[in-house]
Parts: structure tokens; C-alpha cells; sequence
């Protein structure tokens, strides 16, 4: 099989499983946290299938095996910081972490999948490291192009698994909270983009940064619209009358009750009931 790998996280894959389900969806390999592993095709760079990896003659295992058994070197750190620019070295760590064994990492090694060409990894135990990845990943935010995930994974017994950095590091709470915020938007920006149709309407999260310096998310739901609104940190409630009013999301679920259902979307969203969206909403 004729492939190169490619970095998924599960809200990708969330939003592919209603866009190409079944035997259409990317066949991929869990590889930790929330974190997965596939291939696409040299060439028109389409995905490998869960139908082609069925019908192949060559496990799809061995198949990814291949298509990152010729990835280069890892990166010398810089100020405790491994950036991996190649998607298919960065997917060779994912699925090999014994590639990592010859670096020296203090407290170990923790990766962050930031966007396919920006994968770094830095030691557990080095906080400063891990406050360069938190800028890298506000630049990347803000260069709009297409992330992967917020979401650490540390190497515990030889396996990736899902690192919990904001019990982890303390101090760098509010940026940690703020990065999470910003990659959760653009992960329902790209959702929404996707599953798109004229019957509900897809609420966008914004960011809004309250005068405390906290980073919060906010969503506006035209009043007696069926739309799908994210998890966010306020909702606001824009009445055809033109009044507005504001609650947390809690507070608004609470004041719904079982009227608004949530739903099995990846990013997780609630339906809220109403009337079909009209163009100009």
C-alpha cells in the first residue's frame, strides 16, 4: 500500500463519522489520549478507508509501520522544546514511542499534537518548556490554519496516554484554560463548517476575555430557533424582541430541561428545539 500517515484527533474523526461513515471512514489506529493514527494515499492524498484496509492484503498495522519506517531523526531540543515539523516522523513517534529513547527528557517525555506540522515534545518536569508550547500554540490559533489537538499525552509504561496538565502545572492554569478554549472553537468552527444544513442552526463559540485576563466562550442563540449549540461558558439568549439576556450554560440547560437533548455530535453539542432557521439568521 502506497501511503503516508496522517494525524487525527477525535473531533476530527467525530465530524467524519457522519461525513464519511462505515466503510467510507478514515481507518485509523488509536495511539493515546485522544489521539489516532491513519493513512492517506500517495498521490491524490485521500484517505485509507475502512473498506480498503479490510480488503487489503497487507494488515493495516504493517501498513502504517511502512509508511513511517523511512522518518528522520528526532530534533535536537531547543529550550527544552522538541518540534517535529514532519507529520510522518511525528506520527513514527505516536505509534513507536521507543524513538524517544535515546532523548533525555526531565520527568519524562509529553507530547503535544498541536497541528500536524507541529508536534513538540518536552519533559514532564520542565514547566518552562511547556509555556513555550502553550505560545506556540496560541500562534498557530491565530494563524488559522487547521489544528489537531490541545490535549497532552504523556508516556506512562511504554504507551501514550492522556496527560491531565491542568492538575500537572498549577500555575499555568489560566493559559492552559485559554489555549483549551481556543482549540475547542476552531474544532466547532470546522465541525460546524462541515455539517452544515438549512433545517438547524450550527452556533459558533467565540472568545471572549473578561477584564480578570480569563479566557471565556460564549455562544448567541436567536430565541425559538432549532439550532445546535456547543459547550461553552455562556449562552446568550437574543429574544426576536431584541432584548438580550445571558446565562451559563448549567443555567440554561437546567432552565430547558428535558426540551434540549444533547446530542451524540463530536465536539458534543445540545439540540435546543425551534423553528427552521431563515436566511438572514
Amino acid at each position: 500500500m502506497d501511503a503516508v500517515a496522517r494525524i487525527y484527533a477525535a473531533s476530527e474523526l467525530g465530524v467524519l463519522s457522519i461525513t464519511a461513515p462505515g466503510e467510507a471512514h478514515p481507518r485509523v489506529e488509536y495511539v493515546g489520549g485522544e489521539l489516532f493514527v491513519g493513512l492517506n494515499h500517495v498521490g491524490d492524498g485521500s484517505s485509507v478507508t475502512q473498506g480498503e484496509a479490510e480488503t487489503s492484503a497487507q494488515p493495516f498495522v504493517e501498513a502504517v509501520a511502512a509508511a513511517v519506517a523511512s522518518a528522520g531523526a528526532i530534533p535536537t531540543a531547543n529550550e527544552g522544546v522538541i518540534l517535529i515539523e514532519d507529520e510522518a516522523l511525528a506520527a513514527s513517534v505516536l505509534t513507536d514511542p521507543t524513538r524517544l529513547a535515546a532523548v533525555t527528557l526531565p520527568g519524562g517525555p509529553v507530547l503535544f499534537a498541536l497541528a500536524r506540522q507541529r508536534v513538540a515534545v518536552v519533559g514532564a518536569d520542565d514547566e518552562a518548556a511547556v509555556g513555550r508550547v502553550l505560545d506556540l500554540a496560541e500562534e498557530l490559533f491565530e494563524a488559522e490554519g487547521p489544528l489537531v489537538s490541545a490535549h497532552p499525552v504523556a508516556l506512562v509504561d511504554g504507551q501514550w496516554a492522556r496527560l491531565d496538565w491542568l492538575t500537572r502545572y498549577p500555575s499555568l492554569e489560566m493559559r492552559i484554560q485559554r489555549v483549551l478554549r481556543l482549540f475547542t472553537v476552531r474544532a466547532y468552527e470546522a465541525q460546524g463548517a462541515a455539517l452544515q444544513r438549512p433545517d438547524v442552526r450550527y452556533l459558533d463559540p467565540k472568545i471572549q476575555v473578561l477584564e480578570t485576563g480569563v479566557t471565556t466562550t460564549f455562544a448567541a442563540w436567536p430565541k425559538g430557533t432549532a439550532s445546535l449549540l456547543p459547550v461553552v461558558d455562556n449562552v446568550i439568549i437574543a429574544d426576536p424582541s431584541g432584548a438580550l439576556s445571558v446565562a451559563t450554560l448549567g443555567q440554561f440547560l437546567d432552565a430547558a430541561g428535558d426540551a434540549v437533548v444533547r446530542t451524540g455530535l463530536s465536539p458534543a453539542r445540545y439540540f435546543i428545539p425551534g423553528e427552521q432557521p431563515t436566511p438572514s439568521e
